[in-house]
């Protein structure tokens, strides 16, 4: 299977290369005055991904298991159990812990501008977007960094001596919950996020003290372990986004880093399994939620606002819009899932949006890196002068308070086309992903493929969505 998934990229890439994306000479979308037409791209984009669907039906059409793979372990037990490594896995906590005590700290007491105080820009820019570009590329690395995890690691092991909690708690997990926590809570950061007045410092540290002190009640209740993986919303957001990612970090019971090793990005992603619906809810809110982010600075979005902001005000309208992206997403999602069943007559719309959810995943990833490419590069060099003065106090202890940001860091057609290949790209990861989840419930090949067209159409469809949103000039409200 290994040198099958190596043969279907290496032909996808060589099909990005000859598609007629490459071809055209342009700049930045419409914000920077295409030459030729945006559909010029939209139909290139498109044929490569039913060129790499052809792909897949040519060189992929054995019943074949994402587990044969052997991966190579980078680091095993005994590896991470020398002195050296114990070192390096103290320092790496003691970091991560007191960056972020200096953000709640720094948020409490510092300045009340986002753009002088070191809370919001790290909260925002470095961990919200840059964590997010960097985790599915490398893996689940929030597992290692995750402060509250330490921080309540350190009390049950250290302070009360009750390790138990790590793996279970005061009372058991209601099932009725199941995920639910995780969706509310991600609905509410994404208020915060475009809505509320998520970029002030004090606000940013009210609301992490307040999550903190919840998470750890929650962790001692529900135990640690079963909070991360039903509760906890950056947990599993991370999980699910490093699942692409090269490196497979595996923890034991006691959650310690019992294994590192590399894998192929497509077999983290297939290997794992949607239980519920509401897991399904929270990965749809999750694709909306970042749609939504980029088309509420369109001119579309604007001229809604203007029709709706006199009558129920901004608020109101940006909550509307946080809501019903996702929920519009959820509904053509599951009528594509009933199309499906209705074409295979084998399985129920539930049965089959459980299966395929996760291979929109990577669409998630390529969207959030393709719409912030250009802001982590830029504004992300706010961090360099806070470095020396966190507080906006007017000090300068590593010599870069007077750091001025580079715009020209990246240029227009750069990140155009950074853009579109990052898009395009995960798009055809979506299909193949979706191809091996057919795989596993279909019962004959020829049922997959018929799976695998409604499937298709949507990647397309989406395809052409994310790329008009990020061709449009951004509005400033």
């Amino acid at each position: 299977m290994i040198k099958k998934i190596f043969f279907i990229i290496s032909g996808i890439l060589f099909l990005w290369i000859g598609s007629p994306i490459n071809i055209f000479a342009h700049g930045f979308g419409e914000r920077y005055d295409l030459p030729i037409p945006l559909s010029f791209f939209l139909i290139g984009a498109s044929l490569t991904i039913i060129f790499s669907f052809l792909i897949l039906l040519l060189f992929y059409n054995q019943k074949e298991k994402t587990n044969d793979f052997k991966a190579p372990i980078i680091l095993n037990q005994n590896t991470i159990n020398n002195i050296p490594f114990k070192i390096i896995k103290t320092f790496v906590k003691i970091t991560s812990v007191f960056i972020f005590l200096l953000i709640i700290l720094t948020g409490y007491l510092g300045s009340n501008n986002p753009i002088e105080n070191f809370s919001a820009p790290m909260i925002w820019i470095i961990w919200w977007v840059g964590f997010g570009i960097i985790t599915p590329i490398i893996g689940d690395f929030w597992k290692i960094l995750n402060p509250i995890k330490i921080i309540f690691s350190f009390i049950v092991e250290k302070i009360i001596k009750q390790p138990k909690f790590l793996d279970t708690g005061l009372l058991k997990y209601p099932k009725v919950l199941d995920v639910w926590p995780i969706i509310f809570s991600f609905l509410l950061f994404s208020w915060f996020e475009n809505v509320g007045n998520g970029s002030s410092p004090l606000t940013l540290s009210i609301l992490i003290t307040f999550y903190s002190v919840l998470t750890i009640t929650f962790m001692f209740l529900f135990g640690c372990k079963t909070w991360l993986e039903k509760g906890d919303v950056f947990s599993v957001y991370y999980h699910i986004m490093g699942s692409f990612g090269i490196f497979n970090i595996s923890q034991n019971q006691n959650l310690k880093i019992s294994q590192i090793s590399l894998r192929l990005p497509v077999l983290g992603l297939a290997k794992l399994k949607t239980p519920t619906i509401p897991f399904v809810i929270f990965h749809i809110i999750l694709l909306g939620t970042i749609s939504f982010d980029g088309l509420s600075e369109t001119s579309l979005w604007s001229k809604i606002e203007i029709l709706i902001i006199p009558s129920f005000g901004r608020i109101i309208t940006e909550s509307f819009g946080i809501i019903i992206i996702p929920t519009l997403f959820f509904i053509l999602l599951w009528i594509i899932c009933w199309v499906i069943s209705v074409i295979t007559k084998e399985k129920t719309p539930e049965t089959i949006i459980t299966s395929l959810i996760f291979s929109l995943t990577p669409i998630a990833i390529a969207y959030h890196i393709a719409h912030y490419l250009s802001y982590i590069l830029i504004t992300g060099q706010l961090i360099i002068p806070l470095i020396s003065d966190p507080f906006g106090f007017g000090w300068n202890i590593f010599g870069t308070a007077d750091y001025s940001l580079n715009i020209g860091i990246i240029n227009a057609k750069t990140a155009w086309y950074s853009s579109v290949i990052i898009i395009v790209l995960g798009h055809i990861f979506s299909v193949i992903i979706a191809h091996i989840k057919a795989k596993e419930i279909f019962s004959k090949n020829s049922i997959v493929i018929k799976s695998q067209l409604p499937f298709l159409i949507l990647m397309i469809f989406y395809t052409a969505l994310s790329l008009w949103i990020i061709s449009q000039p951004i509005i400033n409200h």
